[in-house]
């Protein structure tokens, strides 16, 4: 039992899996360096569980296609195709909204990834490097590879979870290879988003999310569980 909980309190300060350490930007700008991922609510209201941002971005050739970009709403959302070759498509699957309508929303309404839940029936997919760029109008880049990897305890191929804390904003893209004819569906389950219009009901514009419930190997948390 004694292990069990040291395990646990380890798990809960570890911010940074699939990549090595960032704390932060240089100590300016965001900073990752927060314990407990999910762990806060916002005052007087009851945080709710994360409800995810879903992408689907398919290659519809028998060829693989590299550096295929999405997000990064100031580069991408008036460029042909989202800034990528024809092969590619990317559309959301979060009901009658665009993938068009969800960029424009970032520029006003940025958020924080908590953990991302990568998908696809070609099960070599989820585990290509991802690559996050952000940016700032200052023009200082950080450019960030993270690695997904098979949970040694996972059984079923074809998906995995990034705990990877990281702002999208309009300037924050990600660039990744899809395998031929495949479809990798992005999960992004935000830990907290910012919206101004809370402001005129007399609320923080910042809006916290608790863990989504994703794996039934779990570890303790203030909010809801996740494996």
């Amino acid at each position: 039992m004694k292990n069990y909980f040291s395990d646990a309190n380890a798990f809960a300060n570890e911010n940074y899996s699939n990549y090595n350490g960032w704390d932060s930007l240089d100590g300016g700008g965001y900073d990752y360096a927060d314990d407990y991922n999910y762990a806060s609510e916002g005052v007087g209201e009851e945080a709710k569980a994360s409800l995810p941002y879903i992408l689907n971005i398919s290659n519809s050739t028998t060829d693989d296609v590299s550096s295929v970009v999405f997000l990064g709403t100031n580069g991408n959302l008036l460029a042909s195709n989202f800034g990528n070759p024809a092969a590619i498509t990317i559309t959301m699957d979060n009901g009658t909204v665009t993938y068009t309508e969800f960029l424009q929303s970032i520029t006003n309404q940025p958020f924080k990834v908590g953990l991302m839940y990568l998908q696809s029936a070609n099960t070599s997919q989820p585990f290509r490097q991802l690559v996050i760029t952000y940016k700032e109008p200052n023009g200082r880049q950080v450019t960030l590879p993270v690695s997904p990897a098979l949970d040694p305890m996972q059984q079923q191929g074809g998906v995995t979870i990034v705990r990877h804390k990281f702002p999208v904003n309009a300037f924050t893209s990600i660039t990744t290879t899809i395998l031929a004819s495949a479809t990798l569906t992005v999960r992004f389950y935000p830990s907290e988003e910012l919206d101004i219009a809370r402001g005129l009901a007399g609320k923080s514009v910042g809006k916290n999310y608790t863990k989504p419930n994703l794996s039934q190997f779990q570890f303790p948390s203030k909010g809801n569980l996740v494996g």
